[in-house]
């Protein structure tokens, strides 16, 4: 229990990074922008900013949004299932997004191993490419932490809901 809430509270410091990402990207269009039409001079590296800020913004907020069940799912069938076969879709369910997401975190981090091997950066600001996709490949990893630490609460659920004198 402490170390779920333990890893609860790390999904919540990646979603306020997330959000003061969004806010530093923000900040950058806004200058940039300005910095075009008034001064007649981009500013340099914004784009690469923006570019690296949104993947970093999405991979930061998916913990907390997996935790939070945030993502979308169709219920057409599901919505029918008796109880027990919903805790059963939905512990597979969760066990395969982890599987998947655990699978793209490992290819993520040997593309980014290799962009390091080749010495990759962006073109302007000379950001290593492969530390954004190791990174990137982290905070994929600890989302498939996020989908069986979901996954291990619905088998809990499911244990105390057919221990005798549940309700």
């Amino acid at each position: 229990m402490r170390l779920t809430a333990n890893f609860d509270r790390l999904c919540l410091m990646l979603a306020w990074a997330s959000g003061t990402i969004a806010a530093c990207v923000m900040i950058v269009t806004f200058v940039g922008v300005t910095m075009r039409y008034v001064f007649r001079s981009p500013l340099m590296g914004g784009f690469e900013m923006i570019e690296i800020g949104m993947g970093l913004m999405v991979f930061t907020a998916l913990p907390l949004m997996i935790r939070r069940r945030g993502n979308i799912s169709v219920t057409l069938l599901s919505d029918r299932f008796p109880p027990n076969l919903a805790r059963v879709t939905t512990t597979l369910s969760d066990l395969i997004g982890a599987a998947l997401t655990g699978f793209i975190a490992w290819r993520v981090w040997l593309q980014g191993d290799r962009l390091v091997t080749y010495g990759e950066v962006t073109m302007e600001l000379r950001v290593p490419k492969g530390l954004i996709a190791q990174g990137m490949a982290t905070l994929l990893a600890i989302a498939a932490l996020a989908f069986l630490v979901c996954a291990m609460e619905a088998i809990r659920r499911h244990r105390s809901a057919n221990e005798p004198g549940a309700a």
